[in-house]
């Protein structure tokens, strides 16, 4: 691993852990083992390291995005298993990279201020342009079949995103036990409200045929 791979590393931890203002130079420096000013080698200011543990979490994410879906798309499922191994291993993914998820739910949640602009371009890049796009495929495709009703693919994106990052939230509080139910019961609802039936209920309690 090279220098730059390991200040990066060290910060993010460090961010993660303290965020921004509570992170100093002089502590990741300590952490990966060089000079303060040996991280000038590389870096102008503390700015400029944060930007860079972003982007670096944001390669990240886009790698295992990519690896997934191209592995999902050779394996010609319907979209209901699609959708699902997705939501599994989204699951997976944050539960398994908990330093990563610890700090991109702090940055999200209490950015520094005077960075946020650039924060959020760079989440909306990474974001929108590979899991969301991705999503929005899956989704057109089972709309196009009839697997699922006839909603916009923007709409079932943010609904799956809702779903995951409501999950997310409440593992971060509760633990990963505690919330072992709510993604039996979560995935659940989110697929019953997506597929299409025959038969409708009136909110009269009546059951009709569509």
């Amino acid at each position: 691993m090279n220098s730059l791979d390991r200040i990066n590393q060290e910060a993010l931890i460090l961010f993660a852990e303290r965020g921004y203002y509570g992170t100093s130079l002089s502590m990741i420096a300590k952490e990966v083992g060089i000079r303060k000013s040996s991280i000038y080698a590389h870096f102008n200011s503390k700015d400029e390291l944060f930007i860079s543990v972003i982007q670096y979490v944001a390669d990240i994410y886009k790698a295992e995005v990519e690896q997934f879906f191209s592995t999902l798309k050779d394996q010609d499922q319907p979209v209901e298993h699609q959708l699902f191994q997705v939501f599994r291993w989204y699951m997976q993914l944050w539960i398994d990279m908990k330093d990563v998820t610890k700090f991109w739910r702090r940055v999200s949640v209490f950015p520094p201020e005077h960075l946020e602009n650039h924060i959020k371009s760079i989440s909306a890049e990474t974001v929108a342009k590979s899991f969301h796009k991705e999503l929005a495929d899956l989704f057109r495709q089972g709309v196009e079949n009839g697997e699922l009703l006839n909603t916009p693919s923007d709409k079932l994106v943010a609904l799956f995103q809702i779903l995951i990052d409501g999950i997310l939230t409440a593992r971060l509080l509760k633990g990963n036990e505690d919330t072992a139910e709510l993604l039996e019961d979560g995935w659940h609802h989110f697929w019953s409200g997506i597929k299409p039936t025959d038969k409708r209920q009136t909110n009269t309690g009546e059951i009709i045929n569509v």
